[in-house]
């Protein structure tokens, strides 16, 4: 049998066997891309994008028959199928070269004064190429699918232009079945152009392809990605609910089918509770959209104390054998904003006790793998946080995916405020990939549009949007957060109004004024910290961390707290922010590169302001000394005790300095001349008593490796271990005051990036493999974070550090 006769044996039995049996496969394209930049402004340092004929058929074939004057040097781009990209850089995702760029106080603040944006267009646009492996079906369909580009992408396969995208934070879907090569012997090649020298927000936004990609194979006949859509309607009091399920099912094929379609709910443990299926005919290159019922007994509400999971199970069957499935993971609950009683879950008031993120995180930029979104999200949880708002842009599938499985409530906002067609198709492509998280309770249609947002175009604008939220998604409200013309504007369009700051107007008039009109602080607080500094360093952008600084609009977590707790009408505030971030060092600016304003760091370890939250956000004793005593500087200083105690004394060196009694919100202080030794607090709630201290330590003398994502990770370099170092004394108790210079030397992994919770700290993120990383410690802490090199074997982290003890860990591959 001649090569020719196999291959097309090959190929009908695959075009049988597609059309038979359950094609969906679902590939993460992660690993194995190629790197390098190109340039803004200059063509012939872009590879020739601009000189060569980009989009005409002349250069597609490479031809030069027709139009030679301007085709005489034949210029080859990368997006052409033969393109020699053997000395670019091997990078994995998720990516982003903007960690990889130095600082320079001439650059623009909004992007962390990094070299990148319309300053540096040398460093603004980035080529991606990736070569597949996969062995592709003909009689599937396959859809390549980018979760988040920064930004203003152009995608070609094989040469074939896709598709461009501007937004950095809306997906990319495309068809790409007829664009790929079946042919055994050759292969199939992505290329992309992103050019990230605009902004969308005023702070770090990154650069390159910084989500996942993912490649999916279906049947001819499926479900089209997103096409499910699964509601509840609960009875409370029996604790029954209807599910309802809106399936869509694309027919590709040239012909028409007729299927069954079967539909299956399965508890948290994978026990089938409810069944049902439906025939149905769909004609060719038709989708049909199909609605059914089942009824769910006794029924376990999804809550922030119980995120509990049910999952739908979506099968087509044609010809007795599925040839697609579909998994939507859903939770049952009830949400109601009330204008008098706030938000209602499940028919209960629950506070909003929230805060308001940017995506990204030391080391690693906007390029946040899955893992780290989940262990961010674990740590807000740990100080009471039970609601998150996606500031200011759709957050990414995990982190949603980590809020349905953790218990926090999101906010999900778009970045674009627009009924344009653009902004419109923006918003659908959103509400379509999100609306099934349980964790959505609102979507946001915009923040801070000052020009319009008190005007009648913006009213307008806002009843568009929300005219097509709600066709698409009726199960939810909406909001827009306003830092103004409360009152007017979007407020009478929106169905929740969302206000930034109560300092900026008064709310309690538009209560008033628009009675039925449900009230949130969309954002609040906006006081500045630095981990570990206990006075405002002007020239470091450091800032104390009493919580007093803070900008005009601003207030301190104890004048917000007060100011909602006496107005029940108002669902809750979320906190600007739950961790720093790049970009937006306000009040001071440079050096400062990281902004000052979350509760966590940079690195995502606790600020004191942590502690405060954790008092009157859980139930949780907590009894929290600042400042450290190893001394600020001054000879006396303000202890604070972050505590929700109804009593409390305190002693230094054993000596009592007296004894308060503590109300709500209350931060008991003691001015204390410092003397080196032990402070201690012991506190009382009824007949309860606990004691914390705080100890002048010694001299550093060690490294600590701990992982904070347990001794294993998974080996396909996309799992992640998060390292924290600290430095301790002899007694091994962490010195507050050491900044002391780490090299890290790791084998079997990969680093992706090292950070300190500093917000001025100037040093590389991202270091070249092979080249140890290095970075100092701030206030005690530094972080690593590494992936598998995918060699199967464990990783091996050693940390040293001038005249201290070194420390090792090793993390093993599941």
């Amino acid at each position: 049998m001649n090569m020719k006769t196999f291959y097309l044996l090959t190929l009908l039995l695959c075009v049988s066997l597609a059309n038979a049996q359950n094609m969906r496969k679902r590939i993460l394209l992660n690993s194995d891309w190629r790197f390098a930049k190109g340039h803004a402004a200059n063509p012939e340092k872009d590879f020739n994008y601009g000189r060569a004929l980009s989009f005409s058929k002349i250069n597609f074939l490479q031809e030069a028959t027709l139009l030679q004057a301007d085709q005489k040097s034949r210029f080859t781009i990368p997006h052409t199928e033969i393109y020699d990209d053997s000395q670019w850089e091997r990078v994995s995702l998720p990516h982003d070269w903007g960690m990889t760029l130095s600082f320079a106080p001439d650059q623009l603040k909004v992007k962390g004064y990094r070299r990148l944006g319309g300053l540096s267009p040398e460093n603004s646009v980035g080529w991606y190429r990736k070569n597949l492996k996969q062995t592709f079906v003909k009689g599937c369909r396959y859809h390549l699918e980018f979760e988040g580009i920064f930004r203003d992408a152009q995608v070609w396969m094989n040469g074939i232009y896709l598709g461009k995208n501007e937004s950095g934070y809306v997906p990319l879907l495309f068809d790409v079945t007829e664009c790929l090569n079946y042919e055994p012997e050759k292969e199939n090649v992505i290329t992309v152009r992103v050019n990230a020298t605009q902004s969308e927000l005023w702070s770090y936004e990154g650069a390159g392809i910084y989500r996942n990609v993912w490649l999916t194979q279906t049947s001819s006949v499926h479900i089209p990605q997103w096409g499910t859509f699964v509601t509840s309607d609960v009875d409370l009091t029996q604790r029954q609910a209807v599910i309802e399920a809106l399936i869509e099912v694309a027919n590709e094929s040239d012909k028409a089918v007729d299927v069954v379609l079967k539909n299956s709910i399965t508890d948290i443990e994978g026990k089938q509770i409810a069944y049902t299926e439906k025939h149905l005919s769909i004609h060719s290159l038709d989708k049909n959209e199909i609605k059914t019922h089942m009824q769910v007994n006794n029924a376990h509400l999804w809550s922030p104390e119980t995120p509990y999971l049910y999952t739908l199970r979506t099968e087509i069957e044609m010809n007795n054998t599925v040839i697609d499935s579909y998994v939507t993971r859903f939770g049952i609950r009830t949400i109601t904003f009330s204008s008098e009683q706030g938000f209602l879950l499940n028919g209960k008031r629950v506070q909003l006790q929230g805060v308001c993120c940017h995506q990204d995180h030391a080391g690693v930029g906007v390029a946040v793998p899955d893992r780290l979104n989940a262990w961010r999200i674990q740590k807000l949880k740990e100080f009471g946080t039970n609601a998150y708002r996606a500031s200011h842009n759709p957050p990414t599938v995990s982190l949603l995916d980590a809020c349905d499985s953790l218990g926090i409530m999101v906010i999900d906002e778009m970045r674009m405020m627009s009924s344009s067609d653009e902004g419109l198709q923006q918003m659908k492509t959103i509400i379509r990939r999100d609306r099934n998280h349980p964790s959505i309770i609102l979507w946001s249609l915009g923040n801070e549009e000052p020009t319009i947002q008190k005007t009648e175009k913006g009213r307008m604008i806002a009843e568009r949007m929300k005219r097509i939220q709600h066709k698409l998604d009726p199960t939810r409200m909406c909001t827009a957060a306003m830092n103004g013309g409360w009152g007017s504007g979007f407020s009478l369009a929106v169905d929740v109004q969302g206000s930034n700051y109560f300092r900026i107007g008064n709310l309690d008039n538009v209560h008033e004024e628009l009675p039925l009109l449900p009230c949130i602080l969309t954002e609040e607080a906006s006081t500045l910290t630095t981990r570990g500094i206990y006075s405002t360093i002007k020239e470091k952008d450091h800032h104390q961390s009493y919580d007093h600084d803070r900008p005009s609009w601003g207030s301190t977590a104890q004048e917000w707290m007060r100011y909602v707790d006496t107005r029940p009408y108002i669902g809750g505030a979320f906190v600007w922010t739950g961790f720093d971030y790049g970009g937006e060092a306000l009040m001071y600016y440079w050096p400062g590169v990281v902004s000052n304003f979350g509760i966590l760091d940079y690195c995502s370890y606790p600020k004191d302001a942590y502690w405060y939250y954790k008092a009157w956000w859980t139930n949780e004793p907590v009894l929290h000394i600042l400042p450290h005593w190893n001394g600020i500087g001054i000879d006396s200083v303000d202890v604070q005790l972050y505590t929700n105690m109804d009593e409390a004394e305190l002693f230094l060196n054993n000596k009592s300095l007296g004894k308060k009694t503590i109300g709500k919100f209350d931060i008991p202080t003691w001015r204390v001349k410092y003397t080196p030794g032990k402070l201690t607090a012991k506190g009382k709630n009824g007949n309860k008593k606990y004691i914390a201290t705080v100890e002048t330590t010694g001299k550093p003398a060690s490294l600590q490796l701990t992982s904070e994502t347990g001794g294993s990770i998974k080996g396909d370099g996309n799992d992640i271990a998060i390292i924290t170092v600290k430095i301790i004394d002899s007694k091994k108790r962490i010195v507050p005051t050491a900044n002391n210079r780490i090299c890290f030397k790791v084998e079997n992994g990969v680093v992706l990036g090292v950070g300190n919770g500093n917000p001025s700290c100037h040093e590389p993120d991202v270091f070249p493999q092979g080249v140890p990383a290095e970075r100092s410690a701030f206030s005690g802490y530094a972080q690593l974070i590494v992936a598998s090199d995918r060699s199967g074997k464990s990783i091996n982290i050693v940390a040293t550090s001038e005249e201290l003890r070194e420390s090792q860990i090793q993390i093993n591959i599941q």
